[in-house]
């Protein structure tokens, strides 16, 4: 069973300094009914195949889970990735298959299994960040050595164009765009540490600083506000810890913990992220609980389930450990898959 353990100490300084809205550019993008986004789509490797299978799997109880696309990959341990669009009908994929040496193709992957492909290569380790109306996506490609372009995808044509490029940067992160869909947040780690960027109309502008050191586990609140992110401290008793940045203000608060935090996800409705790890909110309630802990994915938009991987406890936040992915609710927890390099998609409309 998985339960949401309550974090008390601080929450009405956090919530204090979270309240204060981000102007945007325009009107906010139409809400997609989060009733019809009921399915699951994940893709699982078949090392028979040596092909990674994109799944989608509907909520109901032991629901089968059928194949809608299938991506070979020429690499071992360079198994497709992808995103679904928060609109829960198109599936934006990255895989290495050869055709275009160690660059990724980027598929667009409709429910229906039609696949379209972009022209180019593009960065397979890229993040895939969707507008919340699944209107676009961002994507990155690398320019040359040491520079990175920010490319903004239309998923109904496949035109591209470039939003921001960056140099010298040792990741370059599309998180997500505003709720009006008018700005992309971008996360630039570099020599000077962890910045959130804003690229808009042909401008690029650095919006706040995340940590002067290197971060990881970005997520971006539903109302695009917010910066859930894991700060790495070298010299700490603690390694990972679960921030979050208000964007309109810069403030950067420490969610409470006594122990190593990792993964960050949003529940709709819950003015704080979750986080997973050791010392998460997000906790196994089990016979025997230090024997796995969790890392959260992404809730469903109605909020009442969340995909969540499971690992060994004492496992390094820092290395990529083999998961089992589930789907959890605080009732229930039902095995999604524990194929080795199985990764979560998104959240699809359901069948």
């Amino acid at each position: 069973m998985l339960t949401v353990l309550a974090v008390v100490a601080g929450i009405g300084a956090w919530v204090a300094s979270s309240s204060r809205p981000v102007s945007t550019d325009g009107p906010a993008l139409p809400a997609i009914p989060a009733s019809e986004i009921r399915a699951v789509a994940y893709l699982e490797p078949d090392p028979a195949l040596r092909a990674d299978h994109l799944r989608v799997r509907a909520l109901a109880q032991g629901a089968p889970a059928r194949i809608i696309a299938t991506f070979p990959y020429t690499f071992t341990g360079l198994h497709a990735r992808g995103a679904a669009s928060p609109a829960g009908d198109r599936i934006a994929v990255l895989a290495v298959d050869g055709t275009r040496g160690s660059a990724a193709t980027l598929s667009l992957v409709e429910l229906d299994g039609t696949v379209r492909v972009a022209d180019g290569g593009f960065d397979y380790l890229s993040s895939l960040a969707w507008a919340r109306d699944g209107s676009k996506f961002a994507v990155t490609a690398t320019a040359e050595p040491g520079a990175v372009r920010v490319i903004e995808v239309d998923p109904s044509t496949l035109r591209l164009s470039e939003l921001a490029r960056f140099t010298g940067a040792f990741q370059v992160v599309p998180l997500g765009y505003s709720l009006d869909g008018g700005r992309l947040y971008i996360v630039v780690v570099d020599q000077s540490g962890s910045s959130l960027w804003m690229a808009r109309g042909g401008v690029t502008e650095r919006v706040a600083e995340l940590s002067p050191g290197r971060t990881r586990d970005w997520a971006l609140s539903p109302d695009g506000s917010r910066v859930a992110f894991v700060d790495i401290l070298s010299a700490s008793s603690r390694t990972y810890i679960g921030k979050t940045l208000t964007i309109a203000t810069g403030a950067v608060t420490a969610l409470p913990s006594g122990r190593n935090q990792v993964g960050a996800a949003w529940q709709p409705g819950n003015p704080l992220p979750v986080f997973g790890g050791p010392g998460g909110s997000l906790q196994l309630e089990d016979p025997n609980p230090s024997a796995a802990w969790v890392i959260p994915h992404a809730y469903a938009p109605l909020g009442d389930y969340v995909v969540i991987s499971t690992v060994g406890a004492g496992t390094d936040p820092s290395s990529r450990p083999e998961a089992a992915l589930w789907i959890a609710s605080p009732e229930s927890r039902e095995l999604l898959t524990d194929v080795p390099a199985a990764s979560f998609v998104g959240w699809v409309r359901g069948e």
